[in-house]
């Protein structure tokens, strides 16, 4: 049975320290400073400095320690469990392939 699970890229893309520094000030943005700082017990004008390069160099520490920031609509599945889905999808479309007639003709 051929299989590409050894030619798969086992590397899954990593979001740069800018990409996660534009996620968190979009979800800051979308949550307003305020309620923020007020959830962190800090005044608001601590968050509006954080702006001003310490996320920045925060989300660089994040990166330089592996790890990844997702947003919260992301769905996260370990790799091992990607690659049986895909190693799965690849047999169902070859025996797919092997049927002598379309689907759903009789």
């Amino acid at each position: 049975m051929e299989t590409t699970a050894t030619t798969r890229n086992s590397e899954m893309p990593k979001l740069k320290p800018r990409e996660m520094e534009l996620l968190v000030l979009r979800q800051l943005q979308l949550h307003g400073q305020k309620p923020i700082a007020d959830q962190l017990g800090i005044d608001e004008s601590t968050i509006s400095r954080w702006k001003q390069g310490h996320i920045e160099q925060f989300c660089k520490f994040l990166a330089a320690l592996g790890i990844q920031l997702a947003p919260p609509e992301a769905v996260l599945v370990r790799r091992d469990y990607l690659f049986s889905m895909e190693t799965l999808a690849e047999i169902g479309m070859k025996a797919e392939r092997m049927r002598p007639e379309p689907i759903g003709f009789n």
